[in-house]
């Protein structure tokens, strides 16, 4: 492959998780605020629900612009930067792969955490909307 098929295939990567975090974070939102049964007004549910998608895709946005998209920028850089042929592992540093495997344990550790699940679909939201925002700095 070459290093623009890297890059491309590295946004892509990073766009469709970002859609698939943000799909499943307003399941969870919308799951767990009407699941919850202590809301007593219509009002309340569409406030609540408002609230923290908008936290999500605010705090999301600001996260992928300023923190990201520039770890985006070096990974390209780094791609653009590689003698071809090589190996799919050796694309990206040894602290990309750490970054993901961490990521995902966060990810795999809020299923065991007690936390309320419109949060997790909060969180999940905001990390969603960071992979895509991000994913254009790939481009």
């Amino acid at each position: 492959m070459t290093q623009r098929a890297y890059i491309y295939l590295t946004a892509s990567f990073w766009f469709l998780m970002g859609a698939w975090l943000m799909l499943k974070g307003l399941k969870f939102v919308t799951y767990g605020i009407f699941d919850s049964g202590n809301i007593s007004s219509l009002w309340s549910i569409r406030t609540k629900t408002a609230f923290l998608i908008s936290a999500g895709l605010f705090g999301g946005y600001l996260k992928g612009k300023f923190v990201l998209s520039k770890s985006a920028v070096r990974v390209a850089g780094h791609i653009r930067s590689l003698t071809l042929p090589v190996p799919f592992w050796k694309v990206y540093r040894p602290s990309y792969w750490l970054l993901i495997a961490s990521m995902m344990a966060l990810g795999m550790l809020l299923n065991f955490l007690p936390v309320p699940v419109e949060v997790r679909g909060c969180v999940d939201l905001a990390i969603g909307a960071a992979l895509i925002r991000g994913s254009f700095a790939y481009l």
